[in-house]
């Protein structure tokens, strides 16, 4: 009896193997069969809700025509430009015709980026030896200081070890390009003894004093600024960490953290109504920012700063987060006591303060962040790397429709991944999570803008006009704007994809 059930138990299972191994296999039937899968993966997919207009598919025809030769000159030389890292390929690809295409292609807003880095750190050295008063601190690293740190100071008000920038100019012949190179990194970042995020963070502490002097600090940014509006862009949202507070020759600053804070967000504004009068689609958003190195403690209070700035600036100030070395850092859940008491400072102050946390920055397995970030309903997530990880996680987002910001070049070049190819975001856009692309940290990385990064997705993740237009119109989707700056920015941007589109059929 028992026999004879299992007999038939396999009989069910295997009738449908026996029946499709029966058909006869012709070609139509297998490409058939293969159309149907493809078509299936297809309709999961992040951007499978664009439909392309009959001169986006114009267009998308001529650039995959275009890449498919790109891609065949690749192959015979065996070297694959996305698959190494950065700075072995980056000449090559500001010479390339791909790449004055995809500048040329409006990339709407950036949701991931911190400010300083804006800016093309060559015009930081030039303009630090045409500045009176600016100093770098030219000896042997100490505690305090470290080679190549920038700061203003009184004459001879300046401690041992710095130097005016003029002066040092005129004494080295190449003291630019020496301060450039260490304001930056480049191919020597990859030796065997270069502590990757260490020299990152340094890069940080040479320009602080720079762009933190009150004269140079609209200056500083204001460049940064055109930088990313040449490259395309016309909404910012900016991880700021108000603290960096402003000073001036006599070294005072004004009383109270809460003034301080308040100044650079002044300075802020003015910077965002300067540029509205030349294009009122501009727009900037501020995510107030602290580091997860702090304690509890610390950390509590600047939420309240920025539950308190929030409310003065609330078209300003779109919401909090915590940055630094994930890894090395505090976890988020350390600062479970903070996140609870936000509904209380939320009644407090009558205004609410969303989170965009970075979480997922990271390539160990036990570091699980993003459980955090989730169950915090962060608006969008920064970086979120390993969320391959974690499947539960990846249908919640999905279904919530949070939006992963995504920054490709830091990803290889902070270390976490070497060949682009196998960066997983390929495989969040492919399960319908949507992401945004965005440049993290430019300046520090030697570039400008987030082109570069279009660049290197473009070839490495097989995207077309399609994917490229999802990644660009999220950017304005997912943003922090309200529904009617968002509607009317996305406007803006129908004219210049239109535009762009136009400029892809008659160039290529």
């Amino acid at each position: 009896m028992i026999y004879s059930r299992f007999l038939l138990l396999i009989s069910i299972f295997l009738i449908p193997y026996f029946t499709v191994s029966a058909q006869r296999l012709t070609r139509e039937s297998y490409l058939s069969e293969r159309d149907k899968l493809l078509k299936s993966d297809s309709l999961i997919s992040f951007d499978a809700a664009i439909e392309l207009s009959t001169d986006e598919m114009a267009a998308n025809e001529k650039l995959m025509a275009f890449k498919a030769e790109m891609m065949a000159d690749f192959k015979k030389a065996n070297y694959f430009p996305p698959a190494h890292v950065f700075y072995d390929w980056r000449d090559d690809m500001y010479k390339s015709k791909l790449f004055e295409i995809l500048k040329a292609m409006p990339k709407g807003g950036i949701h991931h980026l911190h400010p300083v880095t804006m800016q093309d750190f060559k015009w930081i050295a030039d303009q630090a030896v045409l500045e009176e008063h600016c100093y770098v601190y030219w000896a042997d690293d100490t505690k305090e200081y470290i080679k190549g740190q920038i700061r203003f100071f009184k004459d001879g008000k300046e401690p041992t070890g710095f130097k005016l920038a003029s002066k040092l100019n005129k004494e080295i012949p190449q003291f630019k390009e020496e301060l450039f190179d260490l304001l930056t990194f480049d191919v020597s970042a990859y030796d065997v003894d270069f502590k990757t995020w260490v020299e990152f963070e340094k890069s940080f502490k040479r320009v602080g004093g720079f762009y933190s002097y009150k004269p140079m600090f609209k200056k500083f940014y204001r460049q940064g600024i055109q930088n990313m509006i040449d490259d395309g862009v016309h909404h910012l949202e900016l991880r700021v960490i108000p603290k960096a507070h402003l000073y001036d020759l006599t070294g005072k600053e004004a009383k109270g953290d809460l003034v301080k804070e308040e100044e650079v967000l002044i300075f802020w504004k003015e910077l965002e109504e300067e540029f509205k009068e030349e294009n009122p689609n501009f727009s900037i958003k501020l995510i107030y920012t602290s580091l997860r190195f702090f304690n509890e403690a610390s950390v509590l209070k600047e939420i309240d700063k920025a539950y308190q700035l929030r409310k003065k600036y609330p078209e300003l100030i779109s919401g909090f987060d915590l940055v630094a070395e994930e890894d090395a850092g505090n976890t988020t859940l350390f600062f479970l006591n903070n996140w609870v008491q936000m509904e209380e400072m939320e009644k407090k102050y009558g205004i609410d303060l969303p989170l965009y946390l970075h979480d997922g920055e990271s390539d160990w397995p036990d570091n699980k962040n993003l459980y955090d970030a989730v169950i915090l309903s962060s608006k969008r997530i920064g970086h979120g790397f390993n969320l391959f990880r974690f499947p539960t996680l990846q249908k919640m987002i999905k279904e919530q429709q949070v939006c992963i910001e995504v920054n490709p070049l830091s990803n290889q070049i902070l270390d976490y991944l070497r060949d682009l190819r196998i960066h997983p975001a390929v495989y969040y856009m492919n399960q319908g999570i949507q992401i945004s692309i965005s440049p993290d940290d430019p300046g520090v990385f030697d570039y400008v803008g987030v082109t570069p990064d279009y660049w290197a997705i473009f070839l490495a993740w097989g995207l077309d006009v399609r994917s490229l237009k999802k990644l660009v119109y999220n950017s304005i989707d997912y943003s922090s704007l309200n529904s009617y700056d968002k509607q009317s920015s996305r406007e803006y941007l129908d004219k210049q994809w239109a535009s762009w589109i136009k400029y892809v059929n008659t160039t290529l």
